[in-house]
């Protein structure tokens, strides 16, 4: 597929999240000191995404320091509430943490009820402020060749071209929504997963 590369942006940073790190109070004196077993990471995104490329790269460092392995487990769907709701529900002992973007802050919005509470049910462990560009690219067919005239015709067609993201609150989808509302133009969001989102 040809496609025409017209205009770069910054994406939002991503935030690793964790159920309650510190070991449950209650817990026997006579345990073994955190970590004493693997660490599940979860990823609540298909696999391959920049999400779980940045956590790879960030735990790295965390198995040679704490000498136990980080264990991805890929849980994606619903904009990343399933595998959020997988963090929240696991035990609070600091051996299920969630790495996240920008989603787990914005599905508040997108979402009515959530199976768990956004601030209640998890303690920020850090921020990795890693950017990541995001590209205005358009099929070959398309008359546009510059960021101009691709506003131009989305003017002429409003509500006629369609814009691809990894799903709903994602940051490809509040980049597209904040492109267009700044543009003054109408493009139809599409949702779409894994692989394809990302081709």
């Amino acid at each position: 597929m040809k496609v025409k590369i017209f205009a770069a942006c910054r994406a939002l940073g991503f935030v690793i999240i964790a159920v309650q790190l510190l070991p449950n109070p209650t817990q026997a004196a006579t345990d073994a000191p955190y970590p004493n077993r693997p660490i599940r990471l979860v990823v609540p995104f298909p696999p391959g995404g920049p999400v779980e490329l940045l956590g790879r790269a960030f735990t790295q460092r965390l198995v040679e320091t704490m000498g136990q392995p980080f264990v991805f487990d890929n849980r994606p769907g619903a904009s990343g509430t399933i595998g959020t709701e997988f963090v929240a529900k696991a035990p609070r002992d600091g051996y299920t943490l969630l790495i996240t973007n920008c989603s787990h802050s914005s599905n508040v919005a997108y979402y009515k009820k959530l199976p768990y509470d956004s601030m209640a049910d998890f303690a920020p462990v850090t921020q990795a402020d890693v950017t990541s560009g995001n590209l205005l690219v358009v099929h070959s067919s398309v008359p546009t060749r510059s960021v101009k005239e691709f506003i131009a015709l989305a003017r002429a067609r409003p509500g006629q071209l369609n814009y691809a993201s990894a799903g709903v609150g994602s940051p490809l989808h509040v980049t597209g929504a904040l492109f267009a509302l700044m543009a003054g133009i109408g493009l139809t969001h599409v949702s779409l997963q894994g692989q394809l989102a990302r081709a």
